[in-house]
């Protein structure tokens, strides 16, 4: 009995030294424990960045017209009346035909303007003996001053009535104020005018105008002297210059007249012909492109974003120059610009992408 206690009791004192002996062994180790992650790797790695489709796009030079619808218009189209009343006694002109400035279109008789004429410039021969003698008597001392005075005004009224004379004979011939066309003619041998009767109605056809009606909101665009054209019916052109603007609106449009001054040396363009005036208001450089590749701005300032050299996404303000069915012409841009045609909504200004061309045109 004894045995087996003395036996229990060496077998714990055995175990109790091996516990001890691995507790003392373990005190000189330092214990191992995981080293401090780096700040560079507790950051995630950075993304890739994005690729977006781009394009190169040249600047080209491109014209704002103002399109008007118009008709043609004699420049100049005047009624020659007859100054004096008399009867035609020759028509030299007939209708249709083209005189040249100061041609005789008809004459009226004479009557007696040409004895007239005689009897005034003997009256005023006879006037002038009597002013001579009244200058030598005043000289002299007997004649007073108020008898030369009159002699000097019978002399001038003398003269004048030979210069009326003369004007009226030279009335009767009615002769073309500029050169033109006879477009009309009422009158006959035999008749009888008063003054201010028409003798014929004269068209200046060279040079010409086209005519037509612009709005208020275009008016302030347009300047004398800019270069416009007129495209006929017919697919005629003619380019020609704005010769004048209307200050004043018409009251039933609203719209302001404008004339575009043509030349016309062919004598092609008649009267009242319908035409399309098509005038250049402006002209700069522009870029065409899809309305698809515009954006805003955080301000809603429409725009173009474009990729630079340094692969950098810009964003440039634009000005819609003008539009068509396929596309936008736009304003405000560099020369030459690398625009992003797919992926600009992905993409912010400053942020730097990784740009692939585009093959074929812009849709």
């Amino acid at each position: 009995m004894k045995r087996s206690y003395l036996l229990a009791l060496a077998i714990a004192l055995v175990a109790a030294g091996w516990v001890i002996s691995g507790q003392m062994n373990g005190a000189d180790e330092m214990p191992v424990t995981a080293a401090e992650p780096t700040a560079a790797e507790t950051q995630a790695a950075p993304a890739e960045p994005a690729r977006v489709r781009v394009r190169i796009i040249n600047a080209e030079s491109r014209s704002r017209d103002i399109v008007l619808r118009g008709r043609t218009e004699a420049i100049r189209s005047v009624d020659l009346k007859a100054e004096i009343p008399g009867r035609i006694s020759e028509v030299i002109a007939a209708k249709g035909r083209r005189l040249r400035q100061g041609d005789v279109v008809a004459r009226l008789a004479m009557e007696d303007r040409q004895e007239k004429l005689i009897e005034a410039k003997a009256l005023v021969s006879q006037r002038q003996m009597e002013y001579d003698a009244a200058l030598k008597l005043k000289q002299k001392g007997f004649r007073a001053e108020t008898k030369l005075a009159a002699a000097a005004a019978n002399l001038e009224a003398a003269t004048a009535y030979v210069a009326r004379i003369e004007v009226s004979i030279d009335h009767t011939e009615i002769r073309a104020p500029f050169a033109g066309i006879i477009e009309r003619r009422p009158v006959e041998l035999g008749d009888y005018l008063k003054a201010g009767s028409v003798v014929a109605t004269i068209v200046d056809q060279d040079p010409y105008l086209v005519v037509g009606q612009v709005s208020e909101r275009e008016v302030s665009l347009l300047r004398r002297g800019m270069p416009g054209t007129a495209r006929l019916t017919d697919g005629m052109k003619i380019a020609g210059k704005v010769r004048f603007i209307a200050t004043k609106a018409d009251p039933l449009t609203r719209t302001f007249r404008v004339e575009l001054k043509v030349p016309n040396s062919k004598r092609l363009l008649r009267d009242g012909l319908t035409a399309e005036l098509r005038i250049a208001v402006e002209t700069l450089s522009a870029h065409f492109v899809s309305p698809a590749l515009l954006t805003l701005d955080d301000t809603g300032v429409i725009g173009l974003k474009t990729v630079n050299s340094d692969n950098i996404v810009e964003f440039h303000p634009v000005r819609i120059f003008s539009a068509g069915a396929a596309g936008v012409w736009l304003a405000g841009l560099p020369e030459s610009v690398q625009a992003i045609t797919v992926g600009q909504d992905f993409v912010r200004p400053g942020e730097r992408v990784i740009p692939v061309a585009e093959a074929g045109p812009t849709s």
